[in-house]
């Protein structure tokens, strides 16, 4: 089973071969060029064709975009503080609180990045250290074709007709973990208890045809035909079904959970002005609305970028977003490391 490598101890402690791939990635880099993360699937598509047009119309700096998922890119920026193998990263809200403690960003003054006068309270970072550019939509995934009546409950993976087809992502991703929280909420439990969750997920193992390392390769995964109902985001299954692949994404009657998506200046950066430029511009109403729009369908932070077509259905505008179930990763970090270890020992298909 492949699982994702990373755990928040390794932010402590890379290791050498860490090192030498940190190592690797910080080559010597043109000047006015920005070396930025993104994550893979539908976000790199969208950042290569919406965002990094847009910078570079706007700087004309070009950017090497690297597809990078948040626990490995925070490994590889403390493996290499004095010069750090990125510019700019994306991560998700849990790697971000965990990091913090690391001191590897660099502030980010409202002065730079003109565009968080457009973001709402929910969306800007507290800690003064980036900006929430997006926000991910979680909810029950399945194959329309094979199940007629769609699901409502995460607890429909558990039905026996599923026997070997259901999909589950790790804890190393910010997916996994909050549908370990929801399920350990349906029978009893919270973020500070999510043993009733793993004892669910015990139970839901014949069940499980696949175990996949990230949302993406979650969502592919119906693609090829070996599931038919998981959990996963808006924004990894609509592009999917907008090809034509047999699936689509349903509401829990829990609610749907909301991931948030930041941005950060990595501290020591030697480009400190573009990276925070470039931040700006994925902020920008331009860039939000595009992002935001078929076939992308990322919840835009930007108050004046109107939601439209599939994601008007889950919230008219970023202000109903703050009706949306948040996980409280402040909980959850501290145990982190132990439960992505835990499931990794535990669950076997």
């Amino acid at each position: 089973m492949t699982q994702f490598r990373p755990s928040r101890r390794d932010f402590l402690s890379a290791s050498a071969a860490t090192m030498v791939a940190a190592g690797a990635g910080t080559r010597a880099r043109a000047a006015g060029s920005l070396v930025a993360t993104t994550y893979p699937g539908s976000w790199e598509a969208a950042h290569r064709s919406i965002l990094v047009p847009a910078f570079t119309k706007a700087t004309g700096a070009g950017v090497s975009l690297q597809t990078v998922q948040a626990l490995e890119a925070i490994t590889k920026i403390t493996a290499s503080r004095d010069n750090p193998p990125f510019d700019v990263v994306i991560l998700d809200e849990g790697p971000y609180l965990a990091a913090l403690d690391l001191d590897i960003f660099a502030p980010m003054p409202p002065s730079k990045v003109k565009n968080l006068a457009e973001v709402p309270e929910r969306f800007i970072d507290p800690n003064g250290y980036g900006a929430f550019v997006s926000a991910q939509i979680l909810g029950i995934v399945y194959n329309p074709a094979k199940i007629k009546t769609p699901p409502t409950s995460w607890l429909d993976l558990w039905k026996p007709e599923y026997k070997g087809r259901v999909g589950i992502t790790g804890l190393a991703s910010s997916l996994g973990t909050a549908w370990l929280v929801e399920i350990a909420k349906l029978h009893g439990g919270s973020e500070a208890n999510l043993e009733p969750g793993f004892e669910a997920i015990n139970k839901l193992l014949p069940n499980v045809g696949a175990v996949a390392p990230n949302p993406g390769a979650l969502a592919t995964l119906f693609q090829q035909g070996q599931i038919d109902i998981s959990f996963n985001y808006l924004n990894s299954v609509l592009p999917l079904a907008s090809r034509g692949v047999d699936i689509a994404i349903a509401k829990p009657d829990s609610g749907w959970v909301l991931i948030r998506n930041s941005m950060h200046v990595i501290k020591n950066t030697a480009n400190y002005d573009l990276a925070c430029e470039y931040i700006d511009t994925a902020l920008s109403t331009e860039v939000q609305g595009k992002m935001a729009s078929a076939p992308n369908y990322l919840a835009s932070t930007n108050k004046q970028v109107p939601f439209q077509s599939e994601l008007a259905k889950v919230a008219k505008d970023n202000e109903a977003l703050s009706h949306l179930t948040l996980i409280d990763w402040k909980t959850i970090n501290p145990i982190r490391s132990a439960l992505i270890e835990r499931f990794n020992r535990d669950v076997r298909i």
